[in-house]
């Protein structure tokens, strides 16, 4: 090996030292690019040159590969924590702004508005015949259908902008996965099977990191460099090809059904986290039930109330009232779904009374709801309950255009009023109520009572200053009803609110673990792949001494070549 060797053993330490200062320089001007993975210089010695029979010299260094740093099972791992971390947090909002909505535990809350009510009904049974108590009760009805009115609809804007949210989402991911199947050609042309493309691969990472954001996804990398993407076993990405994600709306059984499905095929996917996934998720188990719970608890409010109002009696009967609920068939049962009325009834009758003014007399009748469905021919529809009341004296029963019934008296002279209604068909029809409406979207206080609060039914027994229509309706405070698992009124919206806060409380928790969890993957993947400043500034002095020293070696060796030529 002559001095031409040596400096090529030079020659190959300064490019050596130089590449490896090139690679400490890379990495430190990346040290706050998010996604980036360090590298470094994989040195090894160049082939030994053998100057004599056993006897072998080395003839410098080269660089092997610029390897990246990176831990692929790690970084699957950390994929998988920000989904369940992105899954907590949006569940976590989602939870926090229905309680936000709801408002409880403040003086302007559903629990408030719903005491205030049945205190004017207290008051009303204090003093039943006075005209301001009664101004007051329709007051608080009001109030109370008002407040219920608008927690519906922020419960169901909520909803709507949870919808569009989605949907941003849902193309949002779709731009991610085309941008991936980019990157995935970029790579493929780039590396040509030999890897080496890391710049492109630290750009795919970041996307497949951001892309798990919206759903927890799998990857499986070719052998060509691409990778394929999954939700659960559907493929969103094949090699440099996206089969995109879109949202899919329909109505099933007369609700809004919103999915994620694949552009391709139409497969739904079906997320377990991610925020994406707790959107969806949520849209269905929390905001939609939160709707539905209101509903009932406007449904059941509406009724009860009606109910026990129907069968009472105001200072003066009706001359003619017409029901508030229309019948879509009224040949059917009343009790049949298709006959279209808001509320069931159930088998039973109730009374009528037809008082005569000027002479004080009162005849009752009672009028079966025959609902037991042994002969289903012979069940009451809204036309034979017309029929059945137009038999009675001094009044008439019709069905109107509109399929309500109307009872009226054939003159001035007769009032009608009602009581005993074992069968709820009073409620059910409208017929004397005091709210109207059937749902939190259309709750409202009676308009007949709004013009008249003197038709607030507060008696019973026709007894004048009788308060048992009044105390019954402010009982309901307390008084268990059936359809709610035996839970009044106000325990039934109390165990509610309830829920919502133990379930708020428990996506604190949980997003509070999957943060942690999050945090030590990250620290653990940064230990593999994050730059630290200071050891690369170490390895900088490194490569830069080993420059000088190679560039030291070739000044040595030209200097005895100079010696060399000189003696030649």
């Amino acid at each position: 090996m002559g001095l031409s060797s040596s400096l090529h053993v030079g020659r190959s330490g300064l490019l050596a030292s130089q590449t490896g200062i090139e690679v400490t320089g890379n990495n430190l001007s990346n040290l706050t690019t998010r996604g980036y993975h360090r590298q470094s210089a994989a040195l090894v010695p160049s082939r030994s040159h053998e100057l004599q029979r056993g006897i072998f010299l080395g003839q410098g260094v080269q660089v092997q590969q610029i390897v990246r740093h990176v831990d692929n099972a790690l970084e699957g791992r950390l994929r998988s924590s920000i989904a369940d971390q992105s899954f907590s947090l949006a569940k976590q909002t989602l939870l926090s702004q229905i309680e936000a909505v709801q408002n409880e535990l403040s003086d302007i809350d559903l629990s408030t508005r719903l005491n205030e009510f049945f205190n004017a009904f207290s008051e009303l049974a204090n003093t039943p015949e006075d005209n301001a108590v009664r101004t007051v009760v329709v007051q608080q009805g009001a109030t109370l259908s008002t407040f219920v009115r608008s927690l519906q609809n922020d419960l169901t804007s909520q909803r709507n902008q949870l919808d569009a949210a989605i949907n941003n989402n849902a193309l949002a991911m779709d731009d991610l996965l085309t941008r991936i199947a980019q990157v995935n050609l970029q790579i493929v042309k780039s590396e040509k099977g030999a890897g080496g493309a890391h710049g492109l691969r630290d750009q795919r990472d970041a996307l497949l990191t951001e892309l798990s954001n919206f759903m927890d996804v799998s990857i499986n990398e070719q052998p060509t460099g691409s990778v394929d993407v999954f939700v659960g076993s559907l493929p969103i990405v094949l090699n440099n090809e996206s089969r995109g994600v879109e949202l899919r709306k329909k109505t099933v059984n007369g609700a809004l059904q919103v999915d994620v499905v694949i552009k391709a095929d139409g497969s739904v996917l079906k997320p377990t986290s991610g925020k994406l996934a707790a959107q969806i998720i949520g849209r269905d188990t929390e905001v939609n039930n939160a709707i539905s719970v209101l509903d009932q608890f406007a449904n059941e409010l509406i009724f009860q109330v009606n109910r026990i109002h129907s069968q009472g009696q105001s200072p003066n009967g009706f001359t003619s009232v017409t029901g508030d609920y229309r019948a879509t068939d009224p040949a059917l049962a009343l009790n049949d779904p298709n006959a279209g009325l808001q509320f069931t009834p159930t088998h039973g009758s109730f009374q009528i009374h037809v008082t005569q003014v000027s002479t004080g007399q009162r005849n009752t009748s009672v009028i079966n709801i025959d609902l037991d469905g042994i002969n289903p021919a012979a069940d009451t529809s809204l036309n034979s309950l017309a029929a059945a009341i137009n038999a009675v004296p001094n009044i008439n029963a019709v069905v109107t255009p509109d399929d309500r019934l109307e009872i009226s008296s054939v003159a001035n002279d007769f009032e009608i009023s009602f009581s005993n209604d074992t069968s709820g068909a009073l409620a059910t029809l409208g017929i004397n109520t005091f709210f109207s409406g059937s749902s939190a979207k259309d709750i409202d206080v009676n308009s007949v009572v709004v013009s008249d609060p003197g038709r607030i039914a507060a008696a019973l027994g026709h007894i004048p200053g009788d308060n048992r229509t009044a105390l019954a309706i402010a009982g309901l405070r307390t008084q268990g009803v059936a359809s709610l698992g035996g839970f009044s009124l106000t325990e039934f919206w109390d165990r509610h609110v309830q829920d919502y806060a133990t379930r708020a409380a428990q996506a604190q928790e949980q997003l509070d673990a999957d943060t942690i969890v999050r945090e030590n993957l990250a620290a653990q993947q940064q230990a593999v792949s994050g730059v630290n400043a200071d050891e690369e500034a170490i390895n900088l002095l490194l490569y830069q001494r080993a420059f000088q020293g190679s560039a030291r070696f070739i000044g040595v060796v030209d200097e005895m070549l100079e010696t060399l030529m000189g003696l030649l």
